[in-house]
This record gives C-alpha cells, sequence and structure tokens, in this order.
C-alpha cells in the first residue's frame, strides 16, 4: 500500500484506497461549496465529487479488464485518481479504449447530473454535471500522463508502429501542456486570481510527462529481455515460527536468490523476506525478530510470468521493495532480485543515454 492512504474496500474485486491529501482538496472543496449550495449541499456535491472521480476509474478499469488487462488497486489523491494496471495495454486499439473509458464516464454522469439538475431545479445536481463535464474535456487534452495523452500514445502507436516513439511523442506533448498550464496559473497569480492549483497541475503534467519520455528510452533498451532472463530459480520457504537470527545461521538455504517465501499456518505464501533485511536487524535482536515482521506481503509486489517482457513489468513496481515474483499457475518460481534487476537497468540507461554524465 501506498505510505500515508487508507483502503476504502474492495469493490468489483478491485482494491480501492485514498490518500491523505484528498482531506485538504475535500475540505477545500467543502468549504467554497457550503458559501453557494449550503452545509449540506456542499458535502453532498464534495462527496459526489469524489464518487464521479472514482466512477471515472472504474471505468478505465472495467475496459481494461475485457481486454485482458487486470487493475490491482484504484487510488484517489488530491489531484484526482489513478487506476494502476497489472500490464501495458495488448494493442493500440485496447489503449485507445482503456484511455477513453474515462472520460466518457465522466461525460455520461456529466450529462445525466446537469440534466436532471435543469429539470429538478438542483444546484447541486447543475455543478455536478458541470464538474463531470470539465473533468471528461480537461482529462481528453492531447498530452501523457493525461487520458488524451494516452489516447494520442495509441494513435501514434497504431501509424508508427513503434510503442516507445508513440510513449515520447505523447509525453513530449505532456512537456508543453504542463508548462503551457504553469505559465497560465502564473498570470492568473498575477491577474489577482487563484491559479496555484493550475500552477501545481501544470507541474504534476510537466514533470510525469518528462518520466514517460525517460522510461520509454530505457524500455526501449529492454526490448526483447524477457523476465526468465533475470530470475533465480528456487526459493527457500520457512514457517512462521522462524526467526531472523535461525534464518541466518541457516542462510545456505537462502542460495544465489538470497530470499525466503513465508509460509503461513493456513500453508499458503505470505510474504517474502530477502537476504538484505534480515542482516539489517541488529545482531542482538536478531532471535527476537521474526520473519513474519521482516516479510513484504505477495499482494504488495510485482507479480510477473516468465514470458513477460521485463519493460512491461517495470509499471508494477514496489518503490519501496523492487522485487519481482516470477509465478506460474499459482506456483512460485523464483524472484528478479533488486540487485540484479537494478544492474540491468543501468546497463539500458548508459545504452540509452550515453552522454549522460555520471555513465
Amino acid at each position: 500500500m501506498t505510505p500515508g492512504s487508507i483502503r476504502l474496500g474492495t469493490y468489483a474485486g478491485i482494491p480501492v484506497r485514498a490518500h491523505w491529501s484528498m482531506a485538504f482538496v475535500a475540505l477545500w472543496f467543502g468549504v467554497i461549496l457550503s458559501r453557494d449550495l449550503g452545509v449540506f449541499g456542499g458535502v453532498v456535491a464534495t462527496v459526489a465529487f469524489f464518487a464521479s472521480i472514482l466512477a471515472h476509474e472504474f471505468g478505465h478499469a472495467m475496459v481494461a479488464r475485457r481486454y485482458g488487462v487486470n487493475t490491482e488497486s484504484i487510488d484517489l489523491w488530491a489531484l484526482g485518481g489513478v487506476a494502476r494496471l497489472d500490464r501495458e495495454s495488448p494493442s493500440p486499439r485496447a489503449d485507445g479504449l482503456i484511455a477513453v473509458a474515462g472520460p466518457a464516464v465522466s461525460l455520461l454522469i456529466g450529462v445525466a447530473a446537469f440534466g436532471a439538475g435543469i429539470a429538478l431545479q438542483s444546484s447541486v445536481l447543475v455543478w455536478v454535471g458541470f464538474v463531470n463535464g470539465v473533468l471528461a474535456v480537461f482529462n481528453m487534452l492531447p498530452g501523457a500522463p493525461l487520458d488524451g495523452g494516452r489516447v494520442l500514445r495509441a494513435v501514434r502507436w497504431s501509424r508508427t508502429g513503434n510503442k516507445y516513439r508513440a510513449m515520447r511523442d505523447a509525453g513530449n506533448a505532456g512537456r508543453v501542456l504542463g508548462w503551457g498550464l504553469v505559465g497560465l496559473g502564473f498570470v492568473m497569480m498575477l491577474n489577482g486570481q487563484f491559479g496555484v492549483f493550475v500552477m501545481i497541475t501544470g507541474l504534476f503534467i510537466a514533470l510525469n510527462a518528462r518520466a514517460e519520455i525517460m522510461t520509454s528510452y530505457v524500455a526501449e533498451q529492454l526490448d526483447g529481455v524477457k523476465v526468465r532472463d533475470l530470475t533465480f530459480f528456487g526459493i527457500a520457504q520457512a514457517g512462521t515460527d522462524m526467526d531472523a537470527d535461525s534464518m541466518i545461521d541457516q542462510r545456505q538455504r537462502l542460495g544465489e536468490a538470497g530470499a525466503v517465501a513465508v509460509v503461513g499456518d493456513d500453508g499458503e505464501l505470505d510474504g517474502l523476506v530477502l537476504e538484505d533485511q534480515l542482516w539489517a536487524v541488529p545482531s542482538e535482536n536478531r532471535p527476537l525478530v521474526m520473519l513474519t515482521q521482516l516479510m513484504v506481503p505477495f499482494t504488495n509486489l510485482a507479480k510477473a510470468t516468465l514470458d513477460e517482457d521485463l519493460s512491461t513489468v517495470l509499471p508494477r513496481l514496489n518503490p519501496l521493495r523492487p522485487v519481482v515474483t516470477v509465478w506460474n499457475d499459482g506456483k512460485l518460481l523464483g524472484i528478479v532480485h533488486p540487485k540484479r534487476l537494478e544492474e540491468r537497468l543501468k546497463q539500458a540507461q548508459r545504452r540509452a543515454f550515453p552522454n549522460a554524465a555520471g555513465t
């Protein structure tokens, strides 16, 4: 789970989480809307706003599922939401349809709410309809990481046949869009308007667009590299009664992979502990620290199959524990250790950016 997030439940098999930063936006919206809609109307409108964002992300998730792409979670935070897919889209068509699904849901909600608001003379519904319309239009702006940028990527991918070039095209469009919004926000502030949020949004878009461009170059260098090429096979297993000190005494069991899978009392694999985690525990405390206290649950680690492209697995990595666990029919086959993954990524970076400092 992302630090600072709380789980709101699981819906249609997809975990939904909210980051603490949502509280500030909710408070800000609530105060502003209460002035025009009353306290009750402001609360209802604020809840409806976040529910609309959630529906937007479920639009992505449901279409992705149709194309065999699962959603690991939906995360809500200050600047909106994100559906974290477990793999890349299998084709340009799928990529485009998954991207456009979210804005389509927002547009449908907007039209329905606005129409109902006019018919019922409800200012709350009119506001919800208007905001969803804005959400649909804004997200379709042609620049990564917005949905419109994904659509642009799909179009360019279809026309050029090169997914990585398409990523860069969408990323470059996103950089122009992002810095344009930063400039617009600055001008708004000079004119006494509230442009800080516009500037923050623009900066977020520009930085993420740049990250997508950089990722495309590295991923292109990894093209053709399979997960099996970096996998250490055969992972030691230990029960819940194993402590860190005993595991170090038996470290030959860890083998080349340098990891142990913890088996729960029900016989199911619960989590993974790397050897460096064992050594990080002070020696005097190791007999008292159980593997269950050190393990990272498998649900929080990237999962892959042997024949997947390594580049498609990278977006699933847990940045706090960048391990790839390798499975086949529900059976753990091995792992890609963070050190081995880091070495291969550095090689790819050196090839992608040969003139970069420090390479």
